[in-house]
């Protein structure tokens, strides 16, 4: 640790021995339990670079006489020791014209003890904007901006923006005024010329067109912040009342201004609510002919509403190479592309593998340039998963729980979000950091799954170094139980070590050798497995594990259709037996595509036409393990081969004069084959009275 600051006694919510009924009180019988078991820093703090301050809020509690009062304070510390900077803190107050709830005497007062700070710090143009909601809801509350001019901390009373001043419980009801700035724990969005850009909350709506309301209940606001905070252009959605009435806040969720767009709008944001709906807006004049509200049911005037694609927004989308991220609450973490500054409801590539539960995740993006992204995000759990996945693709690359023995998080907290710095990712906690660096790498198998034929002798399994290369180590691999072949029958069990050098990324293998045990059986599988990586910086990957199948020869799931429990019994089926006597081996019946239970007449049938025999036979089209080949002698003692057929090659001629014709498939498996017509020349001599012919199969 480099340093620490203590800014104040925090204000206790709910322990297991108290229960603070000061504020938050809407639901849950008075208590607070939103955040627990106190509120401190809720709001992201902001830092300048250039002088290397960091800005903070801190809401703190201090009692006297037997009462609690509560307190919101601004501190600028010096980031490289803490210590506060000359003119800080202050206390923050404010005060805007307003008739509405929480006014006196023409003004609404800031109330410390109802307003939540809970979005990020905002620094732009040399001014420091720290926004409010409520607690859990619990009027009266107000969306408040108060900037600050951040070299002395000075509040500039031009610089101090209410969301809905003037709502009364006359017009409004019992639940007037609200208008949070919540936005996800996100920060307002700040363009070139430094306007500021926001989503409201649940609360009063009275800016319809033209009537010169300043209440903003679920709108999209834009600021000028040219000689003060004044509303330049807004949008609310035409739903707004049936939002505000069944909490359907648009401003659960943050904004994103998205870069210069080629298409109708070139400056654009987009930004959802609990609703789901996102919404693409001209910054430039949110609405058509600034029609900011239309009542009209499904009439939003603004560049595009994009419905039923995500759950509801309690986060910030992210934005890389064209496409906008959004993990929202139940939802999947997804990626949509952006064409021409619109959102393509088709181009949405989606990773199945988790839904991130309430309040989803604002994802965050590392890369190397435009290449090479990462997305990154936090599923909220006990433990909390931090989720790594290609930018591209959506597939998964990294798990926090994939290696639990290390890198397993505490509990998650609420609008957290992976922050990349520096080649490491920081996850921050109740109670905790976690800081996820360079690795030596995870090792997994280049497949889940791998084949090899029980004819080879021995099979090759690879093995890759994914992720990082920085330093030697090594991975053990080996053949493990629990698989169906059998060591020392099907295959040789193997272990050993794989070795990479610092830098090294090139893939490692060993080989396994395979048997060949001429048993009928279905395919015998072999498990494989890593373990024991010795770098400490390197883990097992996600395939740490993998399967093995020996593929057995079609012969014998032949010999298992028909023989069952007897097909490894030689006096049945052996290769060589006839079980019924009808002197057809079960080779041959197998070549022939015979039910080898029945009695057969041999279908090998010959007969000479002129100077050329003519042989016929039916060859099994499933026996890619056989080889045919037609013969010739003359003594029944040499043989010379006319024609050999395998699987890979087909008919082959060997000698002039032999020619083949097969027929279209006929029958279906195990029983399916082809008529084979052979054409061979009769060669005798006169020395040579006899010739025969004959068909020979090898297995």
């Amino acid at each position: 640790m480099l340093w620490q600051t203590n800014l104040g006694t925090a204000a206790v919510t709910t322990t297991s021995a108290f229960t603070n009924k000061n504020f938050g009180i809407r639901y849950n019988g008075g208590a607070y339990t939103d955040i627990e078991p106190e509120v401190g820093i809720t709001g992201t703090p902001v830092i300048d670079t250039n002088t290397g301050t960091l800005y903070v809020v801190a809401f703190t509690a201090t009692v006297s006489g037997g009462k609690t009062n509560y307190t919101h304070t601004l501190h600028a510390l010096n980031i490289t020791n803490g210590h506060e900077e000359s003119y800080s803190p202050v206390v923050i107050t404010a005060k805007v014209a307003g008739t509405g709830v929480d006014s006196s005497g023409g003004f609404v007062i800031f109330n410390p003890q109802q307003e939540n700070q809970r979005a990020a710090l905002t620094l732009a143009g040399g001014m420091i904007y720290v926004c409010y909601a409520g607690y859990a809801d619990s009027d009266p509350y107000h969306g408040w901006i108060i900037g600050y001019n951040e070299t002395n901390l000075q509040q500039l009373a031009n610089y101090t923006f209410n969301t809905c001043p003037n709502a009364t419980t006359n017009v409004f009801g019992t639940n007037a005024a609200e208008c949070g700035i919540w936005m996800a724990g996100g920060g307002l969005g700040v363009d070139n010329q430094t306007n500021l850009y926001l989503m409201l909350a649940n609360g009063s709506f009275s800016a319809t067109n033209g009537s010169g309301g300043v209440d903003y209940g679920d709108c999209f606001l834009k600021l000028s912040t040219t000689n003060g905070l004044k509303v330049v252009d807004y949008f609310a959605p035409w739903d707004q009342l049936s939002w505000q009435d069944n909490d359907t806040d648009l401003g659960s969720g943050g904004l994103v201004l998205l870069p210069d767009q080629s298409g109708k709008y070139a400056h654009e944001l987009l930004g959802a609510g609990k609703a789901g709906e996102i919404f693409v807006i001209n910054r430039d004049q949110f609405t058509t002919n600034n029609a900011h509200f239309n009542a009209t049911p499904h009439d939003d005037y603004v560049a595009q509403t994009n419905i039923n694609q995500i759950g509801a927004s309690f986060d910030t989308p992210a934005y890389f190479n064209g496409r906008i991220y959004y993990a929202a609450s139940g939802d999947y973490l997804k990626a949509i592309q952006i064409t021409n500054g619109f959102l393509d409801d088709v181009t949405i590539v989606t990773n199945k593998n988790r839904t991130y539960s309430f309040p989803g995740a604002t994802p965050s993006i590392s890369a190397n340039g435009m290449n090479s992204g990462i997305v990154w995000a936090m599923q909220m759990a006990n433990p909390a998963v931090l989720v790594a996945c290609n930018a591209t693709n959506m597939s998964d690359l990294y798990l926090s729980s994939s290696v639990a023995s290390r890198d397993q998080l505490v509990r998650g907290v609420k609008f957290t979000l992976p922050t990349i710095a520096d080649g490491e990712v920081f996850v921050g906690n109740s109670n905790s950091v976690s800081v996820f660096g360079l690795l030596a790498g995870t090792y997994s198998f280049s497949s889940p799954t791998y084949s090899v034929q029980e004819s080879n002798t021995s099979v090759a399994i690879t093995v890759n170094r994914i992720g990082g290369t920085n330093g030697a180590t090594q991975v053990s691999y080996a053949t493990v139980s629990g698989g169906t072949a059998t060591n020392g029958v099907s295959y040789t069990s193997v272990s050993g070590t794989l070795n990479w050098t610092n830098g090294d990324t090139a893939p490692k293998t060993f080989t396994i050798p395979i048997m060949s045990d001429g048993l009928a059986e279905p395919n015998p599988t072999i498990d494989l497995a890593l373990s024991n990586p010795t770098n400490p910086a390197s883990a097992l990957g996600l395939q740490s594990t993998a399967v093995l199948t020996i593929i057995k020869p079609p012969i014998s799931s032949w010999k298992l259709n028909y023989f069952g429990a007897n097909a490894n019994n030689p006096a049945i089926g052996g290769n060589l037996a006839d079980p019924t006597g009808d002197g057809i081996v079960n080779l041959l019946a197998y070549a022939y595509a015979l039910n080898p239970l029945v009695v057969n007449t041999n279908p090998f049938t010959w007969n000479l036409a002129g100077q050329e025999f003519l042989l016929e036979f039916p060859r099994n089209t499933s026996a890619s393990d056989l080889t045919y080949i037609i013969q010739s002698s003359f003594d029944l003692y040499g043989w010379s081969n006319l024609l050999t057929f395998t699987a890979p090659g087909g008919w082959v001629t060997n000698m002039p004069g032999a020619s083949v014709i097969e027929s279209p498939t006929n029958g279906t498996p195990p029983n399916q084959y082809v008529n084979v017509t052979v054409t061979a020349a009769t060669n005798t001599v006169a020395t040579d009275t006899n010739q025969f012919l004959r068909l020979e199969v090898n297995p």
